[in-house]
């Protein structure tokens, strides 16, 4: 069975501008390979929180949160971040992710109004860097050098990652961050959604669920699209957004992979937001507030138009 495609169309003045096609699969689609990127660390922080029990360490569910986000670099962000690493005594110059203008920008123009410069904490990726900062220390391995492939820490989560997806010849690139990249198929990624909760793994699994929905804001920031629909779901749905156009949802019954095929965000968000809301997942307020941004700025008449094929 192939794809869903959602076709969004951006009109000016009645004339067709720009087009983004947007595939969504389920498990009963075609596989394609793709890359996750960000969307792929509700699965990454698992072996943090395997390992972690066993010296009986846990996590509070805001400290998950944080270390499965793509935050916007937002004060709270920021805040809890400083708070997690004076608690595990973690030193944040350790960060390999490299310094970014935050996403929030009442914030990031704030910073710059102060005479300060962004830094690494700022970064999307920083609360997952620090996860495995304390992964690293928490198995006794070296900080320093944490983001190759060949670090213990990588090496646990590979091959958690080979078996969950059920391959063992997964290929890896280098994610925006600096982190290892994995590839896996639409199929084995949406079936690993399923399965895991079904094993051993699937208190950890819940326990992930629980902090993305008790958090949406930790884990996107003020008007994120993964943040509305979660907020738009009563709770019952765990998004995650990830770069190049990819955004995975989950009720843990159904799970959707959204991939715009031109890498735009405002394709993949506005498709999954419309969808979703088509199909009873979440109400209408992502997408109002989507489409209500994009097509009535005062500066232009341009016009959404989406398709589902």
């Amino acid at each position: 069975m192939s794809e869903t495609v959602v076709n969004v169309k951006f009109l000016r003045n009645e004339t067709v501008e720009s087009v983004h096609k947007v595939n969504v699969f389920t498990e009963n689609s075609d596989s394609e390979l793709f890359f996750p990127r960000s969307s792929v660390k509700p699965f990454q922080i698992i072996p943090l929180l395997v390992e972690s029990e066993k010296k009986n360490i846990f996590f509070d569910s805001n400290e998950i949160a944080l270390f499965g986000s793509s935050h916007s670099g937002e004060q709270m962000h920021v805040e809890l971040l400083n708070k997690i690493s004076h608690k595990y005594e973690i030193d944040l110059d350790l960060l390999f992710c490299g310094p970014q203008r935050p996403f929030f920008d009442t914030y990031a123009d704030q910073i710059l109004k102060r005479g300060e410069s962004f830094s690494s904490q700022h970064n999307n990726c920083s609360g997952k860097h620090l996860s495995m900062l304390i992964f690293s220390k928490i198995l006794n391995e070296d900080l320093n050098g944490y983001q190759n492939l060949n670090h213990p820490i990588q090496i646990y989560i590979s091959k958690f990652f080979s078996e969950i997806f059920e391959d063992s010849n997964l290929e890896y690139s280098t994610d925006g961050c600096g982190l290892p990249a994995v590839k896996v198929s639409s199929h084995k990624f949406l079936l690993a959604l399923k399965k895991i909760q079904s094993s051993k793994y699937q208190k950890f699994f819940e326990s992930v669920f629980d902090a993305y929905t008790k958090f949406p804001e930790i884990i996107g920031g003020t008007n994120r699209t993964d943040t509305n629909i979660m907020k738009a779901s009563n709770g019952k749905v765990m998004a995650k957004s990830g770069a190049e156009g990819v955004l995975i949802v989950t009720n843990k019954d159904k799970s959707y992979i959204f991939k715009c095929l031109d890498g735009n965000k405002r394709g993949v968000d506005l498709a999954a937001t419309n969808y979703l809301n088509k199909i009873g997942l979440i109400n209408e307020e992502p997408y109002n507030y989507l489409k209500s941004l994009y097509s009535k700025n005062l500066q232009d008449d341009l016009f959404v138009d989406i398709k589902i094929n």
